[in-house]
C-alpha cells in the first residue's frame, strides 16, 4: 500500500527528471493549502499568492534536492515558512489602528468562503493574529496542516521541545486572547 507521502516522493523524483504531468500533481495537491497557511501568516492575499507561487516555483526547480530525508510536505512546507519569513522581514513595521489595516487588507484579498464566512471563525481568526509569528506557525501547522511536533521541528528549524513549548504558551495566550473576546474558555 502507497502513502501520499511515498507517493509526492515518487512525484518529486519525476518532477525532477522533468514531468510536467507530475508538477501538477503536485501543485494541485499543494498549492491551496501553502496559499492558506502563507495568507493566515501574512494577512494578505496577494502576498499569499505570491509566497505560494514562489513555494511551486521551487519545487519545479529544486526536486532535484529533495533527498527523502523528511516527508514531501514537510519539504515544501519549510521552503514556504522561510518564503514567509523573508517576507515579514521585507515589510515595513505596521502602524496605525489593527482593525484599519485589517480591513484594507481583507478589502484586497480573496475571501475563502469555506474557512472564513462563519463569524466563530473570523474571531478566531481575529485572536490567532494577536499572536507571535512562533506561535501562529507552531498553531498553524499543528492544526491546520496536521503536522507531528517532529516535523514542524524540521520546518521550523527549531528543537522538538522548543516546539512543544511554543504550543504550550501559544495554546495558553490564545486562551486568554479568547477569554477577553468572550469566545472560550481554555485550549
Amino acid at each position: 500500500m502507497h502513502t501520499r507521502s511515498s507517493d509526492d516522493g515518487r512525484l518529486l523524483e519525476l518532477i525532477a527528471a522533468g514531468d510536467h504531468r507530475a508538477f501538477r500533481e503536485i501543485y494541485d495537491r499543494y498549492y491551496k493549502r501553502i496559499y492558506l497557511y502563507s495568507y493566515r501568516l501574512l494577512g494578505d492575499g496577494e502576498g499569499a499568492k505570491e509566497v505560494a507561487n514562489e513555494v511551486m516555483m521551487e519545487v519545479w526547480r529544486g526536486a532535484k534536492k529533495f533527498r527523502g530525508e523528511s516527508k514531501p510536505s514537510t519539504w515544501m512546507f519549510g521552503i514556504a515558512v522561510n518564503k514567509i519569513r523573508k517576507e515579514i522581514k521585507r515589510r515595513p513595521p505596521a502602524h496605525g489602528d489593527p482593525d484599519a489595516l485589517e480591513k484594507e487588507a481583507g478589502e484586497k484579498t480573496m475571501q475563502d468562503d469555506v474557512i472564513y464566512h462563519a463569524e466563530l471563525r473570523e474571531q478566531m481568526r481575529r485572536a490567532i493574529k494577536r499572536l507571535s509569528r512562533e506561535h501562529r506557525e507552531v498553531l498553524d501547522l499543528t492544526y491546520y496542516q496536521g503536522l507531528s511536533i517532529k516535523e514542524i521541528a524540521e520546518i521550523t528549524g527549531c528543537p522538538p521541545n522548543t516546539v512543544k513549548t511554543r504550543m504550550f504558551y501559544a495554546r495558553k495566550r490564545l486562551g486568554g486572547i479568547m477569554e477577553e473576546m468572550g469566545i472560550g474558555g481554555e485550549l
